[in-house]
């Protein structure tokens, strides 16, 4: 998976499902004509992050490896129920577009899972409550992406909801004109449907 001499920047996640993706694609080609300031997430790189892991070592990710494998025999295919969309910390001052979930009980316990399995093998744990959402963009000046949040405020897919049916090991690189995500490992969710 990854040599013992590297450390990797990585995370664990859930695919956007295609529909879900192909929606957002659509709703950015309207929304990039009028965005100085803002950065879009490239839909092909969509996910909903279960647990942020940063720098990790061979050794840790080998360890989780297994944890996930577990996981993922334990747990069946997930829904993605489309929501409203929101800004973090808030609309008045928005640094991140997302959009949220709604009914996502089952994604919340397959994230407390990741997440006790991340602290078990030596992640740092998350301070902050899990938030299911995608992130749609990052406002890099929020006074000129006012009119863009105007718009992504109240946006919502009219698609139905879809399965994800597995959740994937990433490696995050940053690169000047965004981050590419290159998965590590993919373990297929091929537990009971609850």
């Amino acid at each position: 998976m990854v040599t013992s001499a590297d450390r990797v920047r990585s995370f664990v996640a859930l695919p956007c499902p295609s529909q879900l993706r192909a929606s957002i694609a659509r709703a950015f080609e309207t929304w990039k004509v009028s965005s100085q300031g803002v950065r879009w997430v490239d839909p092909g790189n969509s996910h909903l992050t279960l647990k942020f892991l940063g720098d990790a070592s061979a050794d840790q990710l080998d360890r989780l490896d297994e944890r996930l494998r577990t996981i993922a025999t334990t747990t069946g295919p997930v829904e993605f129920h489309a929501g409203e969309t929101g800004a973090f910390p808030n609309w008045k001052r928005p640094r991140v577009l997302w959009l949220g979930l709604v009914g996502a009980e089952p994604i919340v316990a397959l994230a407390e899972a990741v997440e006790a399995a991340s602290r078990d093998v030596g992640f740092e744990p998350e301070q902050r409550s899990f938030s299911p959402h995608l992130t749609l963009a990052r406002v890099k000046r929020p006074q000129a992406a006012r009119g863009v949040a105007r718009a992504v405020r109240g946006w919502r897919p009219s698609i139905g909801a879809e399965l994800v049916s597995e959740i994937v090991l990433y490696r995050s690189d940053l690169l000047s004109d965004g981050a590419r995500h290159t998965p590590l490992a993919r373990y297929e969710l091929s537990g009971r449907i609850e």
